[in-house]
């Protein structure tokens, strides 16, 4: 199998086992800020995270537009610490209007991802549900293994850098 294919393989494979990603986003003043969210990811790469107004990330990533999103293997599964699976994405953010068709298809995703939890959870006024809309990645599978990720769905992918690691 051609080292491409394999790591999109890859990277399918850690999209459908995280539950959850790590969002990074920005003050007005330019601070940056880390967080976390349940997120659901559909066959487009767009990320669907349901987070409450009352978080910091809120109105960061309503004020910007943007958001950063990565999925990160469990440490508990990962062969080495220093290079755990992981795919981070930059995103433009929208906010989903409550009730319309796709945030109704976006909580029932959501429902069907992360249970129970989101029958109760998506009646809070108070939480908004993004969609967060894949602009390019990186895909990390190991040392040496490095990708950008890019076009529609993030299906197109090559090398980072070229030279790999190198030692002193």
């Amino acid at each position: 199998m051609e080292e491409f294919e394999k790591a999109l393989e890859e990277m399918e494979s850690l999209i459908g086992t995280v539950k959850s990603a790590v969002l990074g986003s920005v003050s007005s003043k330019g601070d940056p800020l880390s967080s976390y969210a349940p997120v659901y990811v559909d066959a487009e790469r767009r990320c669907h995270v349901y987070i409450s107004s009352m978080a910091k990330h809120t109105s960061q990533i309503r004020r910007s537009g943007k958001a950063s999103v990565m999925l990160i293997e469990d440490e508990s599964v990962a062969e080495n610490l220093f290079a755990r699976k992981r795919l981070t994405i930059d995103c433009e953010a929208k906010v989903l209007e409550r009730d319309s068709e796709v945030w109704l298809e976006g909580i029932a995703a959501m429902e069907e991802r992360h249970g129970e939890i989101m029958s109760s959870l998506k009646s809070y006024v108070d939480f908004d549900l993004f969609q967060l809309n894949p602009i390019e990645g990186r895909l990390v599978l190991g040392f040496g293994r490095s990708y950008e990720v890019f076009g529609p769905g993030l299906k197109e992918i090559d090398y980072v850098g070229g030279g790999g690691h190198r030692a002193k």
